[in-house]
């Protein structure tokens, strides 16, 4: 018996250490042109507009827009561990609190929504001049999509 439940709890062990780890501090892997949208499922193929998140429980969920996942968001509520998305620069990621969004009903993205996000404030500025956009916060951004409904579709490349 001593050597059942040994047995048994070396291999809940193996098991364990077996199960990939999240890092709940990075953003999830997008696999441009494999990947699907969970709002939408497109395939995601531009990382500019791309935006992702971890929930708390390390389920990753990823967009082909930055307002899709505003709006999914909304809808499911869930508990995340760090909004991410790209700067529409350099495509580097950006902690979604961290960057400085414009939205413009002149900027074309997958989905239609007309945001993008940057790293510097400057380059923000300039496009939302350019534009004749708003910068905005990402809580402002959230906020100001929270009740989209499901109108908009992917454009036109």
């Amino acid at each position: 018996m001593k050597s059942l439940i040994t047995l048994s709890l070396l291999i809940l062990f193996a098991l364990s250490a077996c199960q990939s780890q999240v890092d709940l501090g990075q953003p999830p892997d997008i696999r441009y042109g494999e990947d699907v949208c969970d709002r939408c499922n497109m395939i995601i193929s531009e990382p500019r507009f791309a935006a992702a998140y971890y929930t708390a429980e390390g389920d990753a969920r990823r967009f082909d827009d930055i307002g899709g996942m505003a709006i999914y968001h909304a809808e499911h509520q869930e508990d995340v561990a760090q909004f991410w998305v790209h700067d529409f620069q350099t495509e580097d990621w950006i902690i979604a609190d961290q960057a400085f969004f414009v939205m413009s009903d002149n900027l074309q993205t997958p989905m239609g929504y007309g945001v993008v996000a940057f790293s510097d404030q400057a380059q923000a500025d300039n496009l939302a001049s350019e534009h004749s956009g708003m910068r905005m916060t990402f809580t402002e951004v959230m906020e100001s999509l929270e009740g989209e409904s499901d109108s908009h579709s992917h454009s036109d490349p």
